[in-house]
């Protein structure tokens, strides 16, 4: 009986574990988080767990580089919230801006739109871009977003979704300071 007791104490703080993501290993840019441990050979047990159960193909760091947004100054992303991603062009092959619902999957909707990248993106005459992110119909690159295709009594997160900036073969910026590389600003516009 001591035994089962142990083994599912273990079990739980080791899920309990997962579901904190990377903690103390994350680094911060703004309200941008990327780990220099995702994709590394060095990466722990835990790390590979996390980029197992919500970083699907992640590869390795040189390669790419994943930064997320799970909350803006401090307030968790919210589905009755509109936020705007305003950004430029980035150091890389090629970009991306993916929301995922708060279960590390796509979040289902009608336009079958998921992201926005450096080649699909609608441009302002000096090049920048503005992608609005909300649950409500926007103009112009609007990303969608809604509630999780899983049931919401599965949530474990504080957030209804997040944000994922990926950036192939990245510059020297991200691989050498990837908390002062330059990224997209992420702002609350409002809440209903």
């Amino acid at each position: 009986m001591a035994v089962l007791l142990v083994l599912a104490i273990s079990v739980l703080a080791l899920v309990l574990t997962i579901r904190q993501g990377l903690g103390e290993s994350f680094i911060r840019n703004g309200n941008w988080y990327t780990s220099e441990s995702i994709g590394s050979a060095d990466a722990s047990a835990t790390v590979r767990a996390v980029v197992a159960i919500a970083g699907l193909l992640a590869s390795t760091r040189e390669d790419s580089m994943y930064y997320t947004v799970k909350s803006v100054d401090g307030e968790p992303l919210r589905l009755d919230c509109r936020y705007r991603i305003e950004g430029d062009d980035y150091n890389a092959d090629w970009w991306s801006i993916t929301a995922y619902g708060w279960d590390y999957f796509l979040i289902p909707n009608q336009q079958k739109r998921y992201s926005f990248n450096n080649e699909n993106v609608v441009r302002n005459e000096d090049g920048s871009w503005v992608i609005q992110v909300s649950a409500s119909k926007e103009e112009g690159n609007w990303l969608p977003v809604g509630p999780s295709g899983t049931p919401i009594s599965s949530k474990s997160t504080d957030n209804d979704f997040d944000l994922l900036f990926r950036l192939y073969t990245p510059g020297d910026a991200y691989l050498q300071n990837p908390e002062t590389a330059p990224l997209p600003i992420v702002t609350l516009e409002g809440c209903s």
